[in-house]
């Protein structure tokens, strides 16, 4: 038996979407003596156990899981463990949420095999599911072309370029997936092949939790100041401004710069702040008939702006780097 493939899956509490995606790896066209599956275990307080013992008992594919106990949040220390038990020369990664395509680990090693140079190889995902209450903020994942986001959704390393680099960082609870494809990039390049196709299920999240997660604005601005070579190549200014959020920027540092000096001149500039702000967000295309519901959502637009700027103000003083998300 040659294990030349290790899939590594984190998890936590999430045992019915974990059967479905270790399914889909039972269900590969690659040989099954050629690939391992590494259920990660963040310690796990539903019935995640009994779920894989289960399953290993009526298959005959490599599986291993582990019990990963540490004082340490986010899911980089999980996946640093898989990465430490493996033994393929390639490491796959995808999350307990997903579902894989039949063709998944066969495509990436043909990847490999004809592109000899890259590190690692990167494919789409898509997201599947509504959320059932309007009152629920969908979380989605979606990567459909070479947009250097390296989720570990779906994407493949070699495990020498993964020592390397230095696997996970686990400071970061949050975009360590990111900041660690842009440290193998420098060590050799990244291809996305899009038939490595990866279903994500949509997660709904309540207002509550929104903002909890929110705190990953601070690993955000800490991403670029790792790698801040990024911030240009990324084109970024302040941040996460786009052109058309840009002149609602500027025009309200104009207003509030203004003001003590010619209160006329400060209103004018804050009129056009509010006229670009809600063109940003309601009169963006010509789908006229979207515009009065978009006006609606202004309110709840303007407060997650706003909590955002605080956010990133925040990271900005504790890191030393400025940024805007």
């Amino acid at each position: 038996m040659c294990i030349r493939v290790s899939i590594v899956i984190p998890t936590y509490n999430r045992s019915s979407s974990l059967r479905q995606t270790v399914d889909s790896l039972l269900q590969q066209t690659f040989p099954i003596k050629n690939y391992e599956i590494i259920i990660c275990d963040d310690s796990s307080k539903d019935d995640t156990a009994a779920v894989v013992k289960e399953i290993i008992n009526r298959t005959n594919h490599n599986i291993k899981y582990l019990k990963v106990q540490s004082p340490l949040k986010g899911p980089g220390k999980v996946r640093n463990a898989g990465i430490n038990v493996s033994s393929g020369s390639i490491i796959g990664f995808t999350d307990d949420d997903c579902v894989v395509s039949s063709n998944w680990i066969e495509d990436a090693v043909k990847t490999f095999n004809l592109n000899e140079n890259i590190c690692g190889v990167s494919g789409a995902v898509i997201t599947e599911g509504r959320c059932q209450s309007k009152f629920k903020i969908p979380r989605k994942v979606t990567v459909l072309s070479d947009e250097g986001s390296y989720v570990t959704s779906n994407i493949f390393y070699k495990k020498y370029v993964l020592l390397e680099a230095g696997c996970f960082d686990v400071s970061m609870r949050y975009l360590e997936d990111i900041e660690l494809g842009w440290r193998v990039e420098k060590v050799g390049p990244i291809m996305f092949n899009p038939s490595l196709l990866v279903k994500h299920k949509l997660f709904c999240m309540s207002f509550k939790d929104y903002l909890k997660k929110m705190s990953f604005i601070e690993y955000w601005v800490l991403m670029y100041k790792k790698h801040p070579e990024h911030r240009k190549k990324d084109q970024l200014l302040f941040g996460r401004i786009n052109n058309k959020r840009l002149f609602y920027v500027i025009f309200t540092l104009l207003g509030i710069i203004s003001y003590p000096l010619i209160v006329e001149l400060s209103y004018l500039f804050s009129g056009c702040a509010l006229i670009s702000y809600i063109f940003t967000y309601v009169a963006y295309d010509k789908n006229v008939s979207q515009y009065a519901l978009r006006i609606l959502k202004l309110p709840i637009n303007f407060f997650m702006d706003f909590l955002r700027f605080i956010y990133s103000m925040k990271a900005s003083i504790k890191n030393n780097f400025f940024m805007f998300y």
